[in-house]
């Protein structure tokens, strides 16, 4: 009840100054409102919000940030974490001051723990903040002073703006493999994808993986391969159900944005290894109609449509007959082709054979980290060329040579080099959490908040940064499930599989593109 009165009341400090003149407050809270009144400055809304805890130090905190020009809002002692949580969404930054968050405090633990899992840039540190920040995989970001944090605290209230006014996807998380260690969606755990790290993060959307490590090629393993890919997917859609007052399924961009005017979250169907499929051509179909919209071809490990890019007998081979026909089927039905995890052959392959753009769901850049898992800078050219997509994850195993100091440094790093390569409108994000993601600083849905943060402090416009966390995602989608033809002709008929120049663009220069 405490919480509540702290969110109605905050609510109130935010709204009321606009209304001061036609309302005639209780005699009861006549002073307390006032005093709020007061506090609000001319321009508030267009400077951050940055919250005080209530402690020794909250009058010098609130005068500082008050004389820099900015909006304080004090935060009374409670011990109501879901209040907390609630009312940091409007924070875009914290003055909480050295030394103050300790074990015998709950409120400075829970007011901590509200602005770290969302991120907000602050003032003040402590041993136990610090230990917080290590579990969490938070970088060490208290800031030295009033004036840096309101720097970073107008960064971050653009980025949440943005954000917010997206339709922000990461399209691969593999949470329904932790479906058996009891995750799902609705219930905020160790996993690193839910329904409230999303909120936090600001993401709207992402895709949820059925997955199969790969088995054998007779007839029985390709059974009750199928099988287990789809009993996945049932339980993804009961997942999703479960929650439907807060999410649902969509197929389309036009559906996922029904969902988020409705303040849900979108999720979308994917299969990572086509093993899923079995050896059955008709099941291409059967997955489209139910709502799979891209499908990785193969995993760690050679299957009956390719070769992949790990454990395989050849990288320079690729698809096998039947890939040709899965992929002509893919195409068929609007199911994008994804070529993670597959061989470099498959790769040509698919840029040849593929009538509609394909994708990298989750890769790197080998420029920057010699990986099999990893783009060379001419697939990433041929990706922009024939309208496709690389979607850059932070997997530790990928990133760098020490993997356990896998940081969003090195993601970025990718990030920006498959956008020098191939250009902003061919790069998205797709994290791979719950599935071998995260790092340093971007370790869940509640940490995404972070790339556009560092997006924006490069320097990227509000333009580039929608293309990249949505825009380019679903233009390819729409692409594939309109069954649209690229421009591809003329450089699929110059050069063969395997013999792209390392940068086509010159070579065959096609009107509409840049270099």
């Amino acid at each position: 009840m405490k919480g509540k009165l702290f969110v109605s009341l905050l609510a109130c400090c935010l709204s009321v100054s606009a209304l001061a003149q036609e309302i005639v407050y209780p005699e009861s809270v006549k002073p307390m409102f006032e005093r709020a009144d007061a506090q609000v400055h001319p321009g508030r809304s267009s400077w951050p919000m940055i919250a005080v805890p209530e402690c020794r130090e909250a009058r010098r905190l609130v005068r500082l940030i008050q004389k820099a020009g900015a909006s304080a809002v004090l935060i009374p002692a409670t011990e109501d974490g879901a209040a907390l949580r609630e009312m940091a969404f409007s924070w875009d930054g914290a003055a909480i001051p050295d030394g103050w968050v300790k074990e015998r405090s709950a409120f400075s633990v829970l007011f901590y723990k509200a602005v770290a899992d969302q991120n907000i840039p602050h003032t003040g540190t402590s041993a136990l903040s610090q230990e917080i920040d290590k579990g969490l995989m938070r970088y060490d970001g208290a800031l030295p002073d009033v004036a840096s944090l309101l720097k970073k605290a107008a960064v971050f209230r653009h980025a949440k703006a943005l954000m917010d006014s997206t339709l922000a996807i990461d399209a691969h998380g593999d949470l329904p493999c932790c479906y058996e260690d009891g995750y799902e969606l609705g219930v905020r755990q160790r996993n690193q994808v839910s329904l409230q790290k999303m909120e936090e993060g600001h993401l709207s959307s992402r895709v949820l993986i059925s997955y199969l490590g790969q088995k054998g090629l007779d007839e029985e393993s390709s059974r009750k391969a199928f099988a287990k890919c789809d009993g996945l997917i049932d339980e993804i859609l009961v997942d999703i159900d479960k929650n439907k007052a807060w999410c649902g399924l969509a197929r389309t961009e036009e559906e996922a944005l029904r969902l988020k005017a409705e303040g849900k979250k979108a999720f979308f169907l994917g299969i990572e290894n086509g093993y899923g499929i079995g050896n059955d051509l008709r099941n291409v179909k059967h997955y489209a109609d139910r709502g799979v919209i891209y499908m990785t071809l193969s995993h760690l490990y050679d299957n009956a449509i390719c070769h992949s890019s790990t454990h395989s007998a050849d990288t320079t081979l690729g698809l096998t007959p039947f890939g040709r026909e899965v992929v002509a089927e893919m195409n068929r039905h609007g199911i994008l082709v994804d070529v993670s995890h597959c061989s470099s052959g498959t790769f040509w392959d698919c840029i040849q054979y593929s009538q509609a753009p394909i994708i990298c769901s989750h890769s790197g850049a080998k420029a920057v980290f010699n990986h099999d898992r990893n783009l060379t800078d001419a697939q990433l050219r041929a990706l922009a060329l024939t309208g496709g997509l690389v979607m850059v994850y932070i997997v530790p195993d990928y990133m760098r040579s020490d993997k356990k100091d896998a940081t969003l440094d090195d993601m970025m790093q990718h990030l920006r080099h498959c956008i020098r390569v191939a250009g902003v409108d061919h790069v998205g994000i797709s994290c791979d959490f719950d599935g071998g993601g995260g790092g340093w600083g971007l370790n869940g849905d509640n940490d995404v908040i972070n790339v556009t943060v560092r997006l924006l402090e490069a320097g990227f416009s509000d333009e580039e940064i929608r293309k990249i966390w949505s825009g380019n995602f679903f233009r390819v989608l729409k692409s594939a499930q309109n069954f649209s033809v690229p421009v591809l002709m003329e450089l699929r008929r110059r050069y063969p599989k395997h013999a792209w120049p390392d940068n086509p663009l010159e070579a065959v220069p096609v009107r509409g593109l840049k270099k």
